[in-house]
């Protein structure tokens, strides 16, 4: 029972080639797979050039017949048509129809060999299970190895038993076990290999996400979720560039919480981490997707904004602080934060350092003059 269940699970996983547990995997493995059929289609369509292309060669040396040579250069240019149309045709489908096209056109002119010759001689015979055992190049599906299998060994199968031509019994079933054998090992060999390239493009694609993961927490602050001081220094030029692309102002700042200390102090620590998230909480609500927060160490934090109303987004944030928290402070305790903010030119000239200095400047006169304010200035480039 649980090897028939296995086998079911396997069928299932190998039916086709797109079909995967969840719809980020098949978002991440379309491009992959897109790619491996076209290259797969590319190799087909070159395998059958070559060996119609020999074919053909040898039906002019040898006695076969015109009729041979003419048939076997039409299918080399056959294949050289889907070798030049796969590299120009984007949609997967579209690449499946032209392997497939390849092959039953290639199964087809061959069984009107066979009936103009009226045998089935060693030719024909290595020219179908070359045909079969050409499938399992493709990256495809189960589904579309089946079909395409399916329809060369009915195109032989009907046309030799029931055509107007006569072979001999013994070419009949030399034909049919040929054809029965290459066709289960290509099944299995496509059955295999799609399960082989799933597994791996899952594994992959569950590496790459734990590597994004991994990288995601390094950048972030533990305690609070917010960015850290490395990725807001590592990001600074390229977010100040995407606001200047789009003709956005742009605002950084340096704020700390007032009595911080105090708090710690007096409320213990655990109540300290409680308004530290509190802000990043407040922050993040308040804040647009392409805003960014991050805690430098301590209670300071810098944030780097766009937009006309960035201003009025820090205020609605600096109001919800006492809102995040979990437990509310006494209110003699309730948290506020003193901001020193530059606004910074459209054409750029500024980097994270510079920033820095300027907003640090401006934070230093708010806690100088009491704290719980905000400073604004606009950023201006000192020459020396």
């Amino acid at each position: 029972m649980k090897s028939t269940t296995s086998l079911l699970r396997h069928v299932s996983r190998a039916w086709s080639s797109t079909g995967f547990a969840t719809p980020e995997l098949r978002d991440y493995a379309a491009p992959v797979i897109d790619k491996e059929t076209r290259d797969g289609v590319v190799l087909l369509s070159q395998i059958a050039l070559l060996f119609l292309a020999l074919a053909a060669t040898l039906s002019a040396c040898t006695d076969l017949g015109t009729g041979y040579t003419y048939t076997y250069s039409l299918l080399t240019g056959l294949a050289l048509h889907v070798r030049v149309s796969s590299t120009r045709v984007a949609d997967l489908r579209a690449q499946y129809l032209l392997a497939m096209l390849l092959l039953i056109v290639c199964g087809s002119a061959l069984v009107l060999l066979a009936h103009r010759s009226g045998q089935l001689n060693a030719v024909l015979l290595l020219s179908v299970g070359v045909l079969i055992m050409l499938v399992p190049v493709v990256p495809w599906g189960l589904r579309e190895a089946l079909l395409t299998t399916v329809a060369i060994y009915t195109v032989f199968t009907l046309s030799t038993m029931f055509g107007r031509a006569h072979f001999a019994s013994r070419d009949l079933w030399l034909l049919q076990c040929m054809m029965l054998v290459a066709a289960l090992i290509t099944l299995v060999l496509v059955a295999r290999a799609l399960a082989l390239r799933k597994h791996d493009l899952t594994t992959r694609f569950h590496l790459e996400q734990a590597k994004r993961e991994l990288a995601d927490l390094a950048d972030r602050d533990h305690l609070t979720g917010a960015w850290n001081r490395r990725h807001m220094e590592r990001e600074f030029d390229r977010l100040l560039a995407r606001y200047q692309a789009r003709g956005l102002e742009s605002y950084f700042g340096l704020f700390d919480i007032d009595r911080f200390k105090t708090i710690n102090d007096t409320l213990g620590h655990n109540r300290g981490d409680a308004v530290l998230r509190a802000v990043q909480a407040a922050f993040d609500s308040a804040c647009g997707e392409h805003d960014y927060l991050a805690r430098l160490g301590g209670d300071e934090f810098a944030l780097l904004m766009h937009g006309p109303d960035a201003r009025e987004r820090i205020g609605r944030a600096l109001a919800a602080v006492h809102q995040h928290m979990d437990e509310p402070l006494p209110r003699e305790f309730r948290p506020t934060v003193s901001l020193g903010m530059v606004r910074l030119p459209a054409h750029g000239g500024f980097g994270f350092d510079e920033a820095y200095k300027l907003a640090d400047h401006l934070l230093y006169e708010v806690k100088r003059a009491g704290g719980n304010a905000v400073r604004c200035n606009v950023a201006v480039k000192v020459c020396a």
